[in-house]
């Protein structure tokens, strides 16, 4: 089945989202499409899966025209789409989240047939290694494994043209490598598979084809093989870039008393008993494998779960939260790493995101006029791209909504700042830019806690880095410019 898309454009409201596109998506082949945050990457996959309409332009599937009014109509035609953000619903089981909308499938006589049901998700969960058993609950998972039962939905229909929206954006290293050789299994049997992602190796790594976009519009169509990822780069932002990395931080004195400090802290089974500091201007990384206790240690000083023992102090007095809203009027704000679920609500305007954590007030009332200011001094600073700060955040890119969750953060001066995956699914320029902007804050005293998957952007970012194993710290990290990603794997494992 071949897909052809000609002329397509698509705005939103003043934002061209696409403009004057054409892409063609062959049986047999991987074809990325690559290029910055809010360069109608995802726009595109959806108009081909029938989440979006195109304003003009044609799609033909195998020749005939093909313009769903829905997901449900693209499937019925055989194309899939795994979206870049989490949609699991966390009130179902694994089975009836792979099979949600097509449950009649499995009804006999006005029952559901479970046993049945279980069986074939567990034989499409296993097609492409998922690790992942349908017996277990949805709570005892983690996001990387919610990704997989997404991909498990789109393979569990069968189709003939799978799209895949930064489907790896929420994976680690196995699960990622799981994703890669499922889509090379795939196109084995002559699947038409396209996909979006920031992370150029996997695009060097399985893609026959590729298209750059830019601003919405084409720079142009390329055989992997024929072009460097430093040209891809040159490319995306119309000029030469580095690698997406800052240089390593080298040491910083931070001479004054903790900011924060931990004292044999443990939280259930996912935390033992655990001490450190952070210290005003300091950058501290968390690296670790998932489950290894990262997350709950963010999401204890977060107040989002309790500890069991222990305590922590803020600015040398007791830290007692228990609820995240407590943890940000005290001055620790949290990026999490689910950014829609958890970071910001999707349906608000830019500006309400930004200032929502502290509005700002006259007397009793909002002050609408003091949040567009504010609002509009953090859209300048961490450069997001919108139409206005009344615009739906829905509307943004990936990348944009997740500098949208970062200025939410900053808005409030925080005096600690927890950042989970902070540049998951962010292209390379915003990366950067989000770099500076947190070099720049600890230069002004801010300290940081960042728990990354990316090893590198830990060695690059940190003052030191606590690697964790087993609910707690392995090793102790103290000039991460000196380190590798093999010394860090070695005490996580």
């Amino acid at each position: 089945m071949r897909v052809a898309a000609t002329h397509i454009s698509r705005s939103f409201g003043s934002t061209r989202a696409l403009i004057d596109v054409s892409v063609a998506l062959e049986p047999g082949l991987v074809h990325a499409l690559v290029g910055e945050n809010g360069a109608g990457k995802s726009t595109l996959l959806k108009i081909l899966a029938g989440a979006e309409r195109a304003d003009s332009g044609e799609v033909l599937l195998d020749g005939q025209p093909f313009a769903p009014r829905s997901l449900a109509e693209a499937e019925a035609r055989g194309v899939g789409l795994v979206y870049q953000e989490i949609t699991i619903n966390p009130s179902l089981s694994i089975a009836e989240n792979i099979y949600i909308g097509h449950l009649r499938r499995w009804r006999r006589g006005g029952l559901l047939s479970t046993a049945r049901m279980q069986r074939e998700a567990q034989r499409v969960l296993d097609s492409f290694s998922a690790g992942i058993s349908v017996s277990r609950s949805l709570s005892s998972l983690d996001l990387g494994q919610w990704k997989c039962i997404e991909i498990a939905r789109a393979l569990s229909l069968q189709p003939s043209v799978l799209l895949l929206d930064e489907s790896t954006a929420f994976l680690n290293h196995r699960e990622v490598d799981a994703v890669l050789s499922a889509m090379q299994a795939l196109k084995r049997e002559n699947m038409v598979i396209a996909f979006v992602s920031h992370h150029l190796a996997e695009v060097e790594r399985v893609a026959d084809r590729l298209t750059i976009l830019k601003d919405g519009s084409k720079v142009g169509d390329y055989d992997s093989a024929s072009i460097g990822r430093d040209e891809i780069q040159a490319r995306m932002v119309g000029r030469g870039v580095s690698t997406g990395r800052p240089a390593a931080r080298e040491p910083v004195p931070h001479p004054a008393g903790p900011v924060l400090s931990a004292r044999a802290v443990a939280s259930g089974a996912r935390l033992a008993p655990l001490s450190f500091e952070l210290r005003p201007g300091e950058i501290v990384g968390i690296a670790g494998l998932k489950g290894a206790g990262g997350e709950r240690l963010m999401e204890l000083i977060a107040g989002i779960v309790q500890p069991d023992s222990g305590g922590i102090q803020l600015g040398g007095r007791d830290y007692r939260v228990r609820t995240p809203a407590d943890a940000w009027r005290q001055g620790v704000a949290y990026l999490p790493g689910d950014r829609t679920a958890e970071g910001l609500i999707v349906d608000a305007s830019v500006l309400d995101n930004l200032v929502m954590a502290r509005p700002p007030r006259r007397g009793p009332f909002f002050d609408r006029a003091r949040a567009g200011r504010s609002a509009r001094a953090l859209i300048d600073r961490l450069r997001i791209k919108t139409s206005s700060k009344d615009a739906r955040s829905g509307s943004l890119s990936g990348g944009n909504l997740q500098k949208v969750v970062l200025g939410k953060c900053l808005a409030i001066q925080p005096s600690v700042l927890l950042l989970h995956n902070p540049t998951r699914g962010v292209d390379i320029g915003a990366r950067l830019e989000i770099y500076r902007i947190l070099r720049e804050e600890a230069a002004s005293g801010l300290a940081a806690l960042v728990l990354s998957e990316d090893l590198n952007e830990l060695i690059s970012l940190s003052d030191r880095i606590l690697v964790m194993r087993a609910g707690a710290v392995a090793f102790t990290v103290d000039r991460p410019a000196d380190a590798t990603e093999d010394d860090i794997i070695r005490h996580m494992t």
